[in-house]
């Protein structure tokens, strides 16, 4: 189940090669992506020296021991015996070795990036790359919560989230960790909106719909059944957990969600545990387990019966937990269909379009967080709003698809209850936009088991173009789709053996002139088109409407930055004591916070002046000669709260006397670019000129464009 890369090249290195140094020295490497691997080096030195090798990723190297290497005499190649995982390696070699080459040894699990989505819009291109590589460092023998601070395959709510992501991004060798992930989590023992979460829609019964695996259904059948009997349903008619033991403690964590900690738990394990009694009720008709569905039903219809009697406030859902009503408890209500269609503009309008909770400085003004947005994301393209989802998907995302890192984050912003986390991951799996963009957006998903028939119901809003894949056990579905101001088509690959009802969204069109072929049937929202194995098109012409809500990204042009091996840098104050803390009043001291640090490529090792911003920081690189600048980058995806408040840019030829400002303002969370008249010069200072009571000014990463 694993795959071996082989040995590779690492896209940067922080020093050139060969080399050697009369005293202990580090080499920075930069993988290009985040990755499971082992460092590789070959070496000439005498016997008896010590090599370290480790990630750059600062929760590894608080998790996991440093690997070490000790030399023999001559040339000799030397790796990692453990894998560990991250965007780069750093390697501390002995005085007197002479360091050759470096490559990483990646492996993985073994399954290929069959799916795939492309649209006329980079930012959901860039957020879709992102998930799919997050999902992917996060499988290995199992899923992962993630590979760096969380191995074990416990949490229930990552799995859920990521066995759906696998029929999307990867072919069906992927199916295999899914039905294992099954199969060995049949006691539903720990968290309470997880288990439900995991034994719900998007996951068990998504899972039966795209592999047709009925003995696996059968099996986890007894069990999901023993696991929902383990809650009463109360005398106000709804569902109450009786207390079993879950997350390894009696009194159990009704987790649901990082973000605001005003959950609406009451309402969203109501909805949960309904979903999950629906699944129960399928199951039970498919594996012949008929006998149960009377005693099924009659929870499902108390639950229906009086659902809106405790909790439908006039506008929206909202229990006696909670001071104001909760996003997440709403998002479920429509998409277990609880909420009624003649809801859901209310919910959309006092609870959907606004950002209720107090906004934090610099954190969240949503509750979710990014493991609960995927039902969101869902509920809004349910109710028809698949132009908001779009939009509130870019908003919540910025920062990371701006980000360097190649992965997406454990909680938007990192954030807490209300403080950054930097015990928070970068790389966690429950991150969910390739599925929001693949099955609702192009709106491609299984409807009968195994793909023997499937839709394609597309919810593209302002989006113009998108081409999926989807590797299904039946074959690849290829789907594109195409509009402009006077025409929408459906170009699409059904498999052998299946069958696709495609629609072509009325909404799109003011007036619709002429269908391509007559329509199947229609609904209130789609003309339909029932099409058999084959390639096949479909299209209408009309006057269409065509959304100017957002502007669509382009595709970043590559541009190479002036190379930093031979920079000089230096800084007005330097942190030395330890960067930041995860739990247990553990440490992670690995990094000493040079400026060079600032300059090697990789962006979990950084500089920081380590106190609060006061406006009298200055950072000042000499590249060595004239070159060269239109544009400076400082990047502090690590640390994103740590840019500068305000900056001013400065240039000289000498180092000492310095032209008046070229460039001024205020950065910007995660990244700041400063733009500047293009002009030759050797030093570039940035003097960071606000003030903040909290945060440090770091540089992870300084850029500088020609």
């Amino acid at each position: 189940m694993i795959r071996d890369y082989g040995l590779q090249d690492y896209c940067y290195t922080n020093q050139t090669l060969p080399r050697c140094e009369n005293r202990e020295w580090k080499l920075v490497c930069r993988l290009p992506h985040n990755a499971q691997f082992q460092p590789w080096i070959k070496v000439e030195s005498p016997a008896g020296k010590t090599i370290e090798l480790h990630s750059t990723n600062c929760l590894v190297q608080g998790m996991q021991p440093v690997q070490k290497c000790e030399t023999r005499e001559g040339i000799h190649p030397y790796e990692a015996e453990g894998w560990i995982s991250g965007h780069g390696a750093y390697y501390t070699i002995p005085a007197g070795a002479t360091v050759l080459e470096v490559k990483y040894h990646e492996t993985g699990f073994d399954t290929d990036f069959a799916g795939s989505f492309q649209c006329n819009d980079e930012d959901y291109n860039t957020l879709w790359k992102k998930a799919t590589r997050t999902c992917y460092v996060c499988m290995r023998d199992h899923f992962m919560d993630c590979p760096d601070r969380e191995r074990t395959p416990t949490c229930l709510g990552d799995v859920a989230v990521q066995i759906e992501e696998v029929f999307y991004a990867f072919d069906t060798r992927a199916h295999a960790l899914a039905k294992a992930a099954l199969l060995s989590n049949k006691d539903y023992t720990h968290i309470v909106d997880q288990n439900l979460v995991f034994a719900g829609e998007s996951s068990t019964w998504f899972y039966y719909l795209n592999t047709g695996d009925l003995e696996t259904m059968a099996t986890q059948y007894p069990h999901m059944k023993r696991y929902l009997e383990t809650w009463a349903m109360g005398a106000d008619g709804l569902n109450a957990h009786k207390g079993v033991p879950h997350h390894g403690s009696p009194e159990g964590w009704d987790w649901c969600d990082w973000g605001s900690e005003s959950k609406d738990r009451r309402i969203v394990q109501c909805t949960q545990y309904y979903a999950a009694l629906g699944v129960l009720r399928k199951m039970a008709e498919v594996t012949g387990n008929q006998a149960d569905i009377p005693a099924i039903d009659q929870r499902l219809d108390s639950i229906k019966a009086n659902f809106d009697r405790h909790f439908w406030q006039g506008s929206c859902y909202q229990s006696e937990m909670v001071d104001y009503p909760d996003e997440r408890a709403n998002a479920m209500a429509v998409v277990t269909g609880l909420a009624s269609r003649d809801k859901w503009d209310s919910i959309f309008t006092a609870v959907l379009t606004k950002k209720i909770n107090p906004a934090w400085e610099g954190g969240p003004t949503y509750n979710a967080d990014s493991y609960f947005e995927r039902w969101i994301m869902e509920a809004l393209c349910m109710m028809g709003r698949e132009e908001q989802a779009l939009l509130r998907m870019v908003e919540r995302y910025r920062d990371q698809i701006e980000s360097s890192f190649s992965t997406l984050y454990e909680g938007f912003g990192r954030w807490w209850k209300g403080n950054f986390n930097p015990g928070a991951t970068l790389n966690h799996g429950w991150n969910s936009p390739n599925t929001i963009l693949s099955r609702f957006i192009a709106g491609i998903q299984p409807t009968k088991p195994g793909w023997e028939a499937f839709a394609v119901l597309p919810r593209e809003a302002f989006l113009t173009h998108i081409d999926a894949t989807v590797a299904t056990i039946k074959g690849d579905v290829i789907v594109s789709i195409h509009k402009d101001a006077t025409s929408y088509s459906i170009d699409i690959d059904v498999p052998k053996g299946s069958r696709a009802t495609v629609g072509i969204p009325r909404k799109a069109f003011e007036v619709i002139d002429e269908l391509s072929q007559p329509a199947s049937s229609e609904t209130d929202d789609y003309l339909l088109f029932t099409l058999l194995s084959g390639h096949s098109k479909v299209s209408a012409t009309g006057k269409l409407r065509l959304s100017q809500a957002k502007t669509p990204a382009p595709k970043a042009e590559p541009q190479t930055c002036h190379d930093r091996k031979s920079l000089t840098v230096s800084a007005s104050q330097t942190h030395t004591g330890p960067f930041i803390s995860y739990s247990k009043g553990k440490w992670f001291d690995k990094q000493d916070g040079s400026p060079r640090d600032a300059v090697d490529g990789d962006l979990y090792t950084f500089w920081s002046t380590g106190k609060p911003q006061q406006g009298d920081e200055w950072f000042i690189v000499d590249m060595g000669r004239r070159q060269p600048v239109s544009r400076i980058e400082l990047e502090n995806s690590w640390c994103p709260y740590d840019y500068p408040r305000q900056f001013s840019v400065s240039v000289s030829d000498d180092g000492e006397t310095w032209s008046d400002p070229v460039a001024t303002g205020a950065g910007t969370q995660s990244i700041t670019r400063i733009h500047m008249p293009k002009q030759e010069t050797r030093f570039i200072r940035i003097v960071q000129t606000g003030q903040h009571p909290k945060y440090w000014w770091s540089i992870s990463d300084f850029r500088i464009y020609p």
